[in-house]
Protein backbone atom coordinates (compact mmCIF):
# COMPACT_ATOMS: atom_id res chain seq x y z
CA UNK A 1 0.00 0.00 0.00
CA UNK A 2 1.36 3.05 -0.99
CA UNK A 3 0.92 6.69 1.54
CA UNK A 4 0.42 9.93 0.35
CA UNK A 5 4.36 10.99 1.25
CA UNK A 6 5.78 7.90 -0.96
CA UNK A 7 8.64 8.82 -2.58
CA UNK A 8 8.77 9.46 -6.37
CA UNK A 9 10.84 6.48 -7.19
CA UNK A 10 8.04 3.89 -5.53
CA UNK A 11 5.04 5.93 -7.28
CA UNK A 12 7.25 5.52 -10.72
CA UNK A 13 7.10 1.85 -9.29
CA UNK A 14 3.52 1.82 -9.20
CA UNK A 15 2.98 3.49 -12.71
CA UNK A 16 5.32 1.20 -14.38
CA UNK A 17 3.78 -2.21 -13.84
CA UNK A 18 5.86 -3.67 -16.58
CA UNK A 19 8.87 -2.69 -14.77
CA UNK A 20 11.35 -5.43 -12.18
CA UNK A 21 8.46 -5.77 -9.57
CA UNK A 22 6.20 -6.98 -12.53
CA UNK A 23 7.19 -10.75 -11.25
CA UNK A 24 6.68 -13.15 -14.33
CA UNK A 25 5.22 -10.99 -16.71
CA UNK A 26 1.95 -10.37 -14.92
CA UNK A 27 0.41 -7.24 -14.29
CA UNK A 28 0.12 -6.85 -10.27
CA UNK A 29 -3.16 -6.24 -8.38
CA UNK A 30 -3.26 -2.54 -7.16
CA UNK A 31 -5.37 -1.47 -3.83
CA UNK A 32 -7.30 1.40 -3.69
CA UNK A 33 -4.94 3.55 -1.91
CA UNK A 34 -2.23 2.72 -4.90
CA UNK A 35 -4.85 3.66 -7.21
CA UNK A 36 -5.79 7.08 -5.95
CA UNK A 37 -2.18 7.25 -5.16
CA UNK A 38 -1.52 6.73 -8.87
CA UNK A 39 -3.89 9.60 -10.16
CA UNK A 40 -2.78 11.84 -8.30
CA UNK A 41 0.51 11.55 -9.39
CA UNK A 42 -0.88 11.94 -12.57
CA UNK A 43 -1.97 15.07 -11.79
CA UNK A 44 -5.63 14.82 -11.03
CA UNK A 45 -7.00 16.99 -8.64
CA UNK A 46 -9.25 14.56 -5.99
CA UNK A 47 -12.21 16.92 -4.84
CA UNK A 48 -13.54 13.83 -2.58
CA UNK A 49 -11.24 11.16 -1.71
CA UNK A 50 -14.29 8.86 0.12
CA UNK A 51 -16.49 9.35 -3.10
CA UNK A 52 -13.70 8.37 -5.40
CA UNK A 53 -12.49 5.68 -2.74
CA UNK A 54 -16.57 4.27 -3.45
CA UNK A 55 -16.63 4.54 -6.82
CA UNK A 56 -13.06 2.60 -7.61
CA UNK A 57 -14.52 -0.10 -4.92
CA UNK A 58 -18.38 -0.34 -6.62
CA UNK A 59 -17.58 1.23 -10.43
CA UNK A 60 -14.11 -0.56 -10.93
CA UNK A 61 -11.15 1.40 -12.46
CA UNK A 62 -11.35 -0.06 -15.87
CA UNK A 63 -14.85 0.79 -16.19
CA UNK A 64 -14.25 5.00 -14.57
CA UNK A 65 -10.80 4.51 -16.99
CA UNK A 66 -13.00 5.04 -20.29
CA UNK A 67 -14.23 8.13 -18.65
CA UNK A 68 -11.08 9.67 -17.93
CA UNK A 69 -9.15 8.75 -20.55
CA UNK A 70 -10.39 11.86 -22.15
CA UNK A 71 -8.80 14.40 -20.00
CA UNK A 72 -5.40 12.31 -20.13
CA UNK A 73 -2.72 13.96 -22.14
CA UNK A 74 -2.15 11.57 -24.72
CA UNK A 75 -3.65 7.79 -23.41
CA UNK A 76 -2.76 5.76 -27.13
CA UNK A 77 0.55 6.55 -26.78
CA UNK A 78 0.73 5.87 -23.32
CA UNK A 79 0.85 9.03 -21.92
CA UNK A 80 -1.34 8.40 -18.88
CA UNK A 81 -0.79 12.25 -17.70
CA UNK A 82 -4.07 13.87 -16.77
CA UNK A 83 -4.69 17.58 -18.55
CA UNK A 84 -3.57 20.73 -16.02
CA UNK A 85 -6.78 21.11 -14.03
CA UNK A 86 -8.43 18.23 -14.66
CA UNK A 87 -10.71 17.25 -11.32
CA UNK A 88 -11.91 13.63 -10.58
CA UNK A 89 -15.84 15.53 -11.17
CA UNK A 90 -14.75 16.04 -14.86
CA UNK A 91 -15.22 12.32 -15.29
CA UNK A 92 -17.45 11.29 -12.49
CA UNK A 93 -20.05 13.68 -13.35
CA UNK A 94 -20.86 11.97 -17.16
CA UNK A 95 -20.19 8.68 -15.26
CA UNK A 96 -23.68 9.01 -13.29
CA UNK A 97 -25.51 11.07 -16.66
CA UNK A 98 -24.53 7.82 -18.29
CA UNK A 99 -26.41 5.53 -15.90
CA UNK A 100 -29.04 7.98 -15.97
CA UNK A 101 -29.52 7.64 -19.70
CA UNK A 102 -29.07 4.06 -20.03
CA UNK A 103 -32.21 3.70 -18.25
CA UNK A 104 -33.94 5.80 -20.48
CA UNK A 105 -32.37 3.72 -23.60
CA UNK A 106 -33.40 0.34 -22.27
CA UNK A 107 -36.91 2.07 -21.68
CA UNK A 108 -37.34 2.99 -25.62
CA UNK A 109 -35.38 -0.36 -26.85
CA UNK A 110 -37.79 -2.48 -25.12
CA UNK A 111 -40.72 -0.19 -26.62
CA UNK A 112 -39.28 -1.10 -29.70
CA UNK A 113 -38.39 -4.84 -29.08
CA UNK A 114 -41.46 -5.49 -28.02
CA UNK A 115 -43.33 -4.20 -31.09
CA UNK A 116 -41.52 -5.88 -33.53
CA UNK A 117 -42.18 -8.93 -32.04
CA UNK A 118 -45.68 -8.85 -31.36
CA UNK A 119 -46.12 -6.78 -34.71
CA UNK A 120 -44.09 -9.26 -37.26
CA UNK A 121 -45.58 -12.75 -35.29
CA UNK A 122 -49.23 -11.27 -36.23
CA UNK A 123 -48.54 -10.10 -39.77
CA UNK A 124 -46.87 -13.61 -40.39
CA UNK A 125 -50.22 -15.27 -39.38
CA UNK A 126 -52.13 -13.08 -41.49
CA UNK A 127 -49.71 -14.28 -44.08
CA UNK A 128 -50.82 -18.33 -43.14
CA UNK A 129 -47.34 -18.56 -42.06
CA UNK A 130 -48.31 -19.21 -38.40
CA UNK A 131 -46.36 -22.32 -38.17
CA UNK A 132 -43.61 -22.81 -40.73
CA UNK A 133 -41.08 -20.38 -38.73
CA UNK A 134 -38.61 -23.17 -38.02
CA UNK A 135 -38.85 -24.24 -41.59
CA UNK A 136 -35.33 -23.64 -43.66
CA UNK A 137 -37.83 -22.45 -46.18
CA UNK A 138 -38.84 -19.87 -44.58
CA UNK A 139 -35.28 -18.42 -44.17
CA UNK A 140 -32.60 -17.10 -46.58
CA UNK A 141 -29.62 -19.30 -47.36
CA UNK A 142 -26.81 -17.21 -46.41
CA UNK A 143 -23.57 -18.43 -46.20
CA UNK A 144 -20.85 -16.70 -44.22
CA UNK A 145 -17.16 -15.78 -44.72
CA UNK A 146 -16.21 -18.63 -42.70
CA UNK A 147 -18.56 -21.11 -44.24
CA UNK A 148 -21.72 -20.73 -41.33
CA UNK A 149 -24.58 -21.49 -43.01
CA UNK A 150 -27.23 -18.38 -40.78
CA UNK A 151 -29.82 -19.57 -41.37
CA UNK A 152 -29.30 -23.01 -39.53
CA UNK A 153 -27.99 -21.69 -37.27
CA UNK A 154 -30.46 -19.39 -36.44
CA UNK A 155 -33.36 -22.46 -36.26
CA UNK A 156 -30.94 -24.03 -34.11
CA UNK A 157 -31.33 -20.88 -32.00
CA UNK A 158 -34.83 -20.95 -32.16
CA UNK A 159 -35.56 -24.51 -30.73
CA UNK A 160 -33.00 -23.97 -28.07
CA UNK A 161 -35.08 -20.87 -26.48
CA UNK A 162 -38.49 -22.28 -27.23
CA UNK A 163 -36.87 -25.79 -25.52
CA UNK A 164 -35.67 -23.83 -22.69
CA UNK A 165 -38.86 -21.85 -22.12
CA UNK A 166 -40.54 -22.49 -18.85
CA UNK A 167 -43.59 -19.76 -20.11
CA UNK A 168 -46.90 -20.75 -19.53
CA UNK A 169 -48.46 -20.44 -23.35
CA UNK A 170 -45.63 -22.42 -24.13
CA UNK A 171 -46.09 -25.18 -21.58
CA UNK A 172 -49.86 -25.38 -22.64
CA UNK A 173 -49.22 -26.38 -26.24
CA UNK A 174 -46.56 -28.74 -25.20
CA UNK A 175 -48.70 -30.24 -23.00
CA UNK A 176 -51.56 -30.78 -25.52
CA UNK A 177 -49.16 -31.82 -28.41
CA UNK A 178 -49.75 -28.93 -30.53
CA UNK A 179 -47.33 -26.76 -32.80
CA UNK A 180 -46.26 -24.31 -31.20
CA UNK A 181 -47.68 -20.93 -33.41
CA UNK A 182 -45.02 -18.20 -33.65
CA UNK A 183 -47.10 -15.32 -31.43
CA UNK A 184 -46.48 -17.69 -28.94
CA UNK A 185 -43.14 -18.86 -29.82
CA UNK A 186 -41.53 -15.49 -29.96
CA UNK A 187 -42.24 -14.69 -26.61
CA UNK A 188 -39.57 -16.81 -25.82
CA UNK A 189 -36.80 -15.23 -28.43
CA UNK A 190 -34.57 -12.51 -27.17
CA UNK A 191 -34.19 -9.31 -29.10
CA UNK A 192 -30.67 -10.50 -30.88
CA UNK A 193 -33.00 -13.53 -32.53
CA UNK A 194 -35.97 -11.44 -33.30
CA UNK A 195 -33.49 -9.13 -35.47
CA UNK A 196 -32.09 -12.25 -37.02
CA UNK A 197 -35.48 -13.64 -37.62
CA UNK A 198 -36.29 -10.52 -39.61
CA UNK A 199 -32.90 -10.09 -41.85
CA UNK A 200 -33.42 -13.21 -43.28
CA UNK A 201 -36.95 -14.21 -43.50
CA UNK A 202 -38.60 -14.78 -46.67
CA UNK A 203 -41.62 -13.43 -46.00
CA UNK A 204 -41.16 -9.86 -47.73
CA UNK A 205 -44.77 -8.96 -47.31
CA UNK A 206 -44.93 -9.44 -43.76
CA UNK A 207 -41.79 -7.77 -43.68
CA UNK A 208 -42.59 -4.57 -45.52
CA UNK A 209 -46.01 -4.13 -43.41
CA UNK A 210 -44.10 -4.50 -40.08
CA UNK A 211 -41.18 -1.60 -41.47
CA UNK A 212 -43.96 0.88 -42.46
CA UNK A 213 -45.97 0.03 -39.43
CA UNK A 214 -43.00 1.62 -37.41
CA UNK A 215 -42.21 4.59 -39.96
CA UNK A 216 -39.24 2.68 -41.80
CA UNK A 217 -39.55 2.73 -45.71
CA UNK A 218 -36.16 2.69 -46.61
CA UNK A 219 -35.83 -0.91 -47.88
CA UNK A 220 -35.76 -4.05 -46.10
CA UNK A 221 -31.91 -4.46 -45.84
CA UNK A 222 -31.73 -0.99 -44.42
CA UNK A 223 -35.16 -1.68 -41.97
CA UNK A 224 -32.98 -4.33 -40.91
CA UNK A 225 -29.69 -2.88 -40.62
CA UNK A 226 -31.68 -0.26 -38.29
CA UNK A 227 -33.03 -3.51 -35.84
CA UNK A 228 -29.20 -4.65 -35.55
CA UNK A 229 -28.41 -1.65 -33.97
CA UNK A 230 -31.29 -1.55 -31.90
CA UNK A 231 -30.46 -4.59 -30.89
CA UNK A 232 -26.52 -3.13 -30.03
CA UNK A 233 -27.50 -0.39 -28.86
CA UNK A 234 -29.60 -2.42 -25.83
CA UNK A 235 -26.80 -4.76 -25.24
CA UNK A 236 -24.66 -1.95 -24.56
CA UNK A 237 -26.99 -0.48 -21.85
CA UNK A 238 -27.86 -3.82 -20.20
CA UNK A 239 -24.41 -4.40 -19.80
CA UNK A 240 -24.00 -0.93 -18.01
CA UNK A 241 -21.62 0.03 -20.71
CA UNK A 242 -20.20 3.45 -21.26
CA UNK A 243 -22.24 5.51 -23.32
CA UNK A 244 -20.10 9.06 -23.17
CA UNK A 245 -17.28 9.63 -25.94
CA UNK A 246 -18.00 5.86 -27.46
CA UNK A 247 -17.33 5.00 -31.21
CA UNK A 248 -20.20 2.64 -31.89
CA UNK A 249 -18.90 -0.66 -33.61
CA UNK A 250 -22.40 -1.24 -34.95
CA UNK A 251 -24.29 2.25 -36.25
CA UNK A 252 -27.61 2.48 -38.00
CA UNK A 253 -27.42 3.82 -41.47
CA UNK A 254 -28.48 7.09 -42.51
CA UNK A 255 -31.65 7.44 -43.13
CA UNK A 256 -33.28 10.82 -44.73
CA UNK A 257 -37.13 10.33 -42.78
CA UNK A 258 -35.03 10.63 -39.67
CA UNK A 259 -32.50 12.80 -40.25
CA UNK A 260 -36.01 15.49 -41.29
CA UNK A 261 -37.30 14.23 -37.94
CA UNK A 262 -34.55 15.44 -36.02
CA UNK A 263 -33.53 18.18 -37.63
CA UNK A 264 -31.04 19.25 -34.76
CA UNK A 265 -29.20 16.46 -34.61
CA UNK A 266 -27.87 16.24 -38.53
CA UNK A 267 -24.69 17.46 -38.05
CA UNK A 268 -23.76 14.90 -35.30
CA UNK A 269 -21.19 12.00 -36.34
CA UNK A 270 -22.14 8.54 -37.99
CA UNK A 271 -20.71 6.22 -35.32
CA UNK A 272 -21.25 8.39 -32.50
CA UNK A 273 -24.43 7.08 -29.93
CA UNK A 274 -26.41 9.99 -30.72
CA UNK A 275 -27.03 8.45 -34.21
CA UNK A 276 -28.47 5.54 -32.50
CA UNK A 277 -30.19 7.43 -30.18
CA UNK A 278 -32.33 9.55 -33.25
CA UNK A 279 -33.09 6.03 -34.26
CA UNK A 280 -34.29 5.06 -31.41
CA UNK A 281 -36.33 8.42 -30.88
CA UNK A 282 -37.64 7.58 -34.49
CA UNK A 283 -38.92 4.42 -34.14
CA UNK A 284 -40.66 5.53 -30.12
CA UNK A 285 -42.16 8.23 -31.95
CA UNK A 286 -43.60 6.22 -34.56
CA UNK A 287 -44.97 3.18 -32.31
CA UNK A 288 -46.36 5.75 -30.16
CA UNK A 289 -47.42 8.56 -32.07
CA UNK A 290 -46.00 10.83 -29.58
CA UNK A 291 -42.57 13.13 -29.53
CA UNK A 292 -43.23 12.27 -25.51
CA UNK A 293 -40.27 10.16 -25.47
CA UNK A 294 -37.68 12.12 -27.69
CA UNK A 295 -38.66 15.01 -25.79
CA UNK A 296 -37.42 13.20 -22.77
CA UNK A 297 -34.45 11.74 -24.65
CA UNK A 298 -33.53 15.16 -26.07
CA UNK A 299 -34.20 16.97 -22.95
CA UNK A 300 -31.63 14.86 -20.83
CA UNK A 301 -28.60 14.70 -23.22
CA UNK A 302 -28.78 18.67 -23.56
CA UNK A 303 -28.78 19.16 -20.12
CA UNK A 304 -25.32 19.26 -20.07
CA UNK A 305 -22.46 20.64 -22.77
CA UNK A 306 -19.89 18.43 -21.65
CA UNK A 307 -22.14 15.53 -21.76
CA UNK A 308 -23.66 16.25 -24.97
CA UNK A 309 -20.66 16.94 -26.72
CA UNK A 310 -19.58 13.17 -25.82
CA UNK A 311 -22.71 11.82 -27.31
CA UNK A 312 -22.55 13.29 -30.13
CA UNK A 313 -18.32 13.12 -30.55
CA UNK A 314 -17.21 9.15 -30.54
CA UNK A 315 -13.80 8.77 -29.50
CA UNK A 316 -11.11 6.18 -30.78
CA UNK A 317 -8.46 4.64 -28.34
CA UNK A 318 -6.18 1.85 -29.47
Amino acid sequence: MISDNSSPLSLLTVLNPGGSSNIGGNKPPKSIDEMIAIMRCRGLVITDERRLRDMLLNENYYRLSGYFRVYQNDPSNGDNTFRDGTRDTDFIIPYQLDEQLRSIVLKGTARVELTLRSRFAYYLAQDGNAYNYLDQDSYKDIVTRNGVRLRQNLITNMHNWINMSREVCIKHYKDKGKDIPVWAAVETLPFDTLSRMLSLHTDTTALRRLYKSVGLKAGLRKSSEIVHSMVYLRNICSHHCRLWHREMVISPPEIRDIANAFPRFNDIAGRSVASSLMTLMYLVTGIEGSHEYADELTRFITQDYEYYNGIITPLHWE
